[in-house]
């Protein structure tokens, strides 16, 4: 019989920062990651996860080889603790905005590439039409982008990643193409179209394991029939092609680093086969203080990205 008493006193040892560092991990089921992604040491997430099995009284994760990975239990309270985080930030926006808050917040979260020039248009479009808006940007990975929409962290996510949680209201804006980094005096850089095999024996310098980047960078490759030799990993797209640049290897990057201007790299369309394209989404939450606002928001990004050629249906 469950005694209630204990369900509480347990849920009293309980932090929020207990759950966001969780659902960071819960994520990627990866403790690297998590670790990167919070701007902390791996044995932080490590202890923080173990010390909330403990206050739990409860096995959240298991060894499976040199894997982690969520038991049952794990994947329930990343449910749970996904809600429980909205609603704290929900809790607080309607507050705020009863208060009679003279300015609202909105929290965006976008992808590296995205800030250059898709972002920016989209708010400085709203703040037209809104004058009163005030916005809080942060960038990140593609995956990082999306925690940060389930933390509650964000209002509103653009990204390459779309969340599957059904509470998510996730609407893709365009396509664009993957492009073939390499050093601006390469013999490549030359040439518009470049086939990826033609780079199979080089160097490659990747976004770490896991971003929706390398990922992508590793499908093109494959397409192109080889595994790419990373040598060089990175936590952000700009560092990724300042190592292209200074003739560390070549990389795969998004099409809208072309907002960007790198005097030492130069960016090639890839040919087929090997040729490749991701689409991009914005994601928010229904409902919310800022709900209004978010629609206005997602509105706006649409009616650019079909400006840039639209999604694929």
């Amino acid at each position: 019989m469950n005694n209630p008493g204990m369900a509480a006193e347990r849920a009293h040892r309980v932090t929020f920062d207990d759950l966001e560092v969780f659902l960071t991990f819960a994520r990627t089921e990866h403790f690297g990651h998590a670790a990167a992604e919070l701007g902390v040491s791996v044995a932080t997430v490590q202890r923080s996860v173990r010390a909330l099995e403990r206050k739990l009284e409860v096995t959240l994760v298991e060894q499976v080889g040199r894997r982690v990975r969520l038991l049952h239990s794990g994947r329930v309270l990343a449910r749970e603790a996904h809600g429980v985080l909205r609603a704290r930030s929900d809790a607080v926006d309607t507050t705020l905005a009863e208060a009679g808050e003279p300015h609202r917040l909105l929290r965006i979260a976008h992808t590296y590439s995205l800030g250059l020039g898709f972002v920016p248009a989209v708010l400085a479009e709203l703040l037209r039409d809104r004058p009163g808006l005030r916005f809080r940007c942060w960038q990140g990975s593609a995956t990082s982008v999306v925690s940060a929409l389930l933390r509650g962290d964000a209002d509103a996510a653009f990204t390459s990643v779309a969340p599957v949680e059904p509470d998510m209201v996730v609407q893709p804006l365009f396509t664009e193409s993957l492009l073939l980094a390499v050093p601006a005096d390469d013999p490549l850089a030359e040439r518009d179209t470049v086939d990826l095999a033609e780079v199979r024996d080089r160097y490659f310098v990747a976004m770490a394991p896991g971003s929706s980047s390398r990922n992508h960078m590793i499908t093109a490759c494959a397409r192109a029939g080889f595994v790419p030799r990373v040598t060089v990993e990175g936590n952000d797209l700009f560092l990724v092609e300042s190592m292209v640049g200074a003739g560390l290897g070549v990389s795969v990057v998004p099409e809208g680093m072309n907002d960007h201007h790198h005097p030492r790299v130069a960016r090639l369309q890839i040919g087929a086969p090997s040729s490749a394209s991701r689409t991009i989404f914005v994601a928010y939450q229904g409902g919310g203080a800022n709900h209004d606002s978010v629609l206005a928001l997602a509105r706006l990004a649409r009616n650019r990205g079909r400006e840039l050629g639209g999604a694929p249906s």
